[in-house]
């Protein structure tokens, strides 16, 4: 067996199976070690045989919509393997992850939103509780290393949810100002949406949830993969069933 495991959650119907098998594609193409993929699901239909699915009420103890994609944070229960990692699936990965996915990892690793000014925009609103500059798309952990996290999780859930509107918020607060998480260093990610719709560094996100949320991002147009002038690419990805 190998010792890398890669999940990645779909549920509702925002994203097809067509991103969970071209997530996959993607990270075979460009990730040069073999690694174990999961996909985590309340619709299995259509995805590859070649990806294992799982039932995602496995990941969820908590009948909550407040703090959304807590899911993730059950992963760390099932950290069997080595390496393990979660990936969005409004990510597309264009070149050699390899490094990304193999180096060790002493704490659970996130992204930082180096394309957005930190002073600007997350410090001049830190006090409002919308602020936020660490993204969930992307991250590892060696196996143990995250084992905190979930458990400080469970032991404060009610805490959490009546005050965190989103896990990456929660993240923020709670545990980058406490020094308490990795990151990924500058020049590994980049964002299509806010980087004048470029393919940069190794990864690049496509999010658009906070749209919804945010009055002043509503004119300024932002792209989900399946629409994006990049989108040739990521049908290169597609796996047969």
């Amino acid at each position: 067996m190998n010792n890398i495991k890669i999940n990645c959650l779909k549920w509702g119907t925002k994203y097809n199976s067509d991103y969970v098998n071209r997530t996959y594609g993607g990270l075979l193409k460009h990730c040069q070690v073999p690694f174990h993929f999961v996909c985590y699901t309340d619709d299995a239909k259509g995805i590859s045989s070649k990806i294992e699915t799982k039932n995602i009420k496995e990941l969820r103890p908590y009948n909550t919509k407040k703090v959304f994609t807590y899911e993730k944070l059950f992963l760390i229960d099932n950290d069997e393997y080595d390496k393990n990692l979660w990936i969005d699936l409004d990510v597309l990965v264009h070149q050699d992850v390899t490094e990304l996915i193999t180096r060790t990892h002493n704490n659970i690793t996130f992204i930082w939103n180096y394309w957005n000014d930190y002073e600007k925009i997350s410090l001049f609103n830190f006090g409002r509780g919308v602020s936020c500059h660490v993204n969930s798309s992307f991250v590892a952990w060696d196996k143990g290393t995250a084992s905190w996290l979930l458990k400080y999780t469970k032991e404060n859930w009610k805490k959490i949810e009546w005050t965190y509107k989103s896990l990456d918020k929660y993240l923020f607060y709670q545990h980058y100002r406490n020094n308490k998480i990795n990151l990924w260093e500058d020049g590994s990610f980049s964002n299509y949406n806010k980087e004048n719709y470029q393919l940069k560094n190794k990864v690049t996100l496509f999010n658009t949830s906070h749209l919804y949320n945010n009055k002043n991002m509503k004119e300024i147009k932002h792209y989900e993969l399946d629409e994006s002038p990049v989108q040739e690419l990521w049908k290169n990805y597609s796996l047969g069933l």
